[in-house]
């Protein structure tokens, strides 16, 4: 009765102190890594890495926190967006292989500086497009890739069960309309 009227207690406090939406977060965020093909360590370290390459990003220039999507899988690193030069994107890349635990850093960063709002919208809207039709595709496990679409340019990161999936990954991604050009950079996942 005591054990229950403490829990009772302690989750009335978590409700009334707004933390519930924390842990919630922290639990479906547990869900999505444990739903993943690849180990919890392996995410930690992983997330650990994009948060010292952000960390370093926004210490050398605070415009690249909105500039540059990280994307961390197995210590590769993928980076998209769009900076004001090749000059930048250099300096970008440069930040990324510094970090402990990097192995590869594919630079995909885009230099003419110019990404209007519009197109921009275009992208979040092809986004949200391509995740809806991958999830609704059985032969696709999509909580194992991690996609970014820039000026119509798709770039897709994770790993597959087999090169039959990457097949269907990629034909999806060609098929879509308003993509422009689809980036690969999927690997079959091994143990």
């Amino acid at each position: 009765m005591r054990r229950l009227l403490v829990v009772g207690l302690m989750s009335s406090s978590l409700l009334t102190t707004g933390c519930l939406p924390i842990l919630m977060g922290g639990v479906a965020a547990a869900g999505y890594v444990t739903a993943q093909d690849r180990s919890v360590q392996a995410a930690v370290s992983d997330i650990t890495i994009k948060t010292h390459i952000k960390d370093r990003l926004t210490q050398q220039n605070y415009q690249y926190l909105t500039q540059v999507e990280i994307t961390v899988l197995h210590g590769d690193v993928l980076m998209t967006g769009v900076v004001g030069s090749p000059k930048a994107a250099a300096e970008v890349e440069a930040v990324a292989q510094s970090v402990e635990g990097v192995k590869n850093v594919y630079n995909e960063l885009f230099t003419d500086a110019y990404y209007p709002a519009k197109q921009y919208s275009k992208d979040a809207w092809l986004l949200t497009e391509i995740k809806s039709l991958m999830f609704a595709d059985s032969n696709i496990k999509s909580v194992n890739y991690n996609i970014d679409v820039v000026n119509g340019h798709v770039y897709v990161f994770g790993y597959a069960k087999d090169s039959s999936e990457i097949e269907t990954v990629k034909h999806l991604l060609r098929t879509t309309k308003g993509v422009v050009q689809v980036h690969n950079f999927i690997k079959v996942f091994t143990q």
